[in-house]
């Protein structure tokens, strides 16, 4: 008999016609609630089927929703007993509320974005945006565009981003694929979107890493696709875990740079991967979303590179290298798969406006995005290296995992920090103190989850990182 439903959770409602997903209205609504405190701490949550009666929506719907909830750390999964609203930090919540007060419908005028906080992850250094020159790029490329492509334009993206694409890859990734292989998309989120719709079946079963990316999880659920995951360690993907026989039909990978961890997967566990995916005609959709980032020798070779049966979907963006509002990502696809891509694409609407890419493709192309990367690679080497530096202060809380690549770096709790709160208390905590972390646990479905924080070091100058570090160890220390 399906349980009764707390009164504060009778207020949710979905709006079907709203363009914003219906489990991440879910989830909108749900935090209102707890940061109003009308769903307190300890709460137990109605279980995803029982909810999902209750709205009318399907469970993968509000499973997606808990997902991100459990992830951002508002909720908590007890074995065998179910969801609950987690243990909030006093002062951080009422923080958030009387952020939220002040920030609500009756604020006149709206306040300027806040600027990231360090260190938030996944930030790249916007002080490194040369607006002026991004500029004129946007003014000449519009106004040499084709008025052809101001109404619809070809669907699969600008045929000059596509061309500047297909070099960049050759040049910095050695894969050698052709323009028509490129779909310009919005987000790496919509790029999965994509691939979903053209190549899988709903109600598919898609392998996910353990730990993963909640953002790629949320889409498959939101999708209908049912989740499998498979563990992680050094060596990347567990090969030997993968399910056999026609239980899934594809995977989601980040094999050279795996996110949240930061390994690469090895070459016999890459040349197993696709081995797997040939047995049953599977899928690999590669997830490669900041391997421009080495600062130890060069870029690794891309998993699509060992490709040869027409497997592996290649996932990037300009999004997490350039700036976020850029919102320009891409995906490179096996050329047996294009006629389902270009039906797929007849019934959807391009997501990715026209007017940055034509000037996207000329900073392509005329070396200035070569330049940037080379540039950046050398700026977030030294600003890793000060967040090694700085963290060997606090050495008995935290242990910071060797980086050579990325945007951000893994530092694992200490038994000394793990006996005395978990992750998700302790990126409250830094939080509270202005600093913006996030809790690794969170990022793994499997029992027992291994502790730590991901600190973000690519958008923060060294001195910035190093108050932070102090502020994290000052907030970490409190009784």
């Amino acid at each position: 008999m399906p349980e009764v439903l707390p009164a504060s959770l009778l207020t949710i409602s979905v709006d079907r016609s709203h363009v914003r997903p219906a489990f991440m209205q879910i989830y909108d609504q749900v935090r209102d609630l707890i940061l109003d405190a009308r769903l307190r701490s300890g709460a137990r949550m109605p279980s995803s089927r029982d909810l999902a009666t209750e709205l009318g929506l399907s469970r993968t719907t509000i499973v997606a929703a808990y997902d991100q909830l459990q992830s951002e750390g508002y909720v908590e999964q007890r074995r065998g007993a179910g969801t609950f609203v987690a243990e909030l930090v006093p002062e951080l919540l009422a923080g958030a509320t009387a952020a939220r007060a002040v920030t609500g419908p009756a604020s006149t005028p709206l306040a300027a974005p806040e600027r990231p906080r360090p260190l938030a992850h996944m930030v790249p250094d916007l002080g490194a945006v040369e607006r002026r020159e991004w500029g004129r790029l946007l003014q000449r490329g519009f106004q040499n565009l084709d008025p052809a492509h101001l109404e619809r334009g070809d669907p699969f993206g600008l045929p000059a981003l596509r061309e500047a694409i297909a070099d960049h890859l050759k040049a910095w990734r050695g894969l050698d694929v052709l323009p028509d292989q490129i779909i310009v998309t919005s987000s790496s989120a919509e790029s999965l979107r994509l691939v979903l719709a053209a190549l899988f079946p709903v109600n598919a079963t898609v392998v996910m890493e353990d730990p993963g990316y909640q953002d790629m999880r949320a889409v498959l659920a939101e999708a209908g696709q049912r989740v499998a995951h498979v563990a992680v360690d050094a060596e990347g993907l567990c090969t030997d875990r993968l399910p056999e026989g026609n239980q899934a039909r594809g995977i989601v990978v980040t094999p050279s740079r795996q996110f949240p961890l930061g390994v690469t997967m090895t070459l016999p566990r890459r040349l197993a991967l696709l081995q797997w995916a040939g047995a049953a005609d599977r899928f690999v959709i590669e997830d490669d979303f900041d391997s421009e980032y080495r600062y130890r020798g060069s870029p690794l070779e891309a998993l699509a590179n060992l490709d040869r049966d027409g497997r592996v979907v290649y996932l990037g963006s300009f999004s997490k290298v350039l700036f976020r509002s850029l919102r320009i990502s891409y995906l490179v696809v096996p050329r047996r798969t294009l006629d389902r891509f270009r039906e797929t694409l007849q019934v959807r609407s391009p997501a990715t406006s026209i007017v940055a890419q034509p000037a996207l493709a000329e900073f392509i192309t005329s070396g200035g995005f070569a330049t940037h990367l080379r540039r950046m690679r050398r700026l977030y080497g030294q600003r890793c290296r000060a967040l090694a530096a700085a963290m060997e202060g606090i050495g008995d809380l935290l242990t910071l995992q060797e980086v050579d690549s990325g945007m951000h770096a893994i530092a694992w709790s200490t038994p000394l920090l793990s006996a005395r709160m978990t992750d998700v208390v302790a990126a409250q905590r830094a939080g509270a103190a202005g600093v913006i972390v996030r809790p690794l646990s969170p990022f793994y479905v499997a029992e027992n989850p291994r502790q730590g924080l991901i600190l973000g070091f690519a958008g923060f100058d060294e001195a910035e990182i190093r108050l932070a570090v102090t502020r994290l160890d000052n907030a970490l220390r409190q009784q």
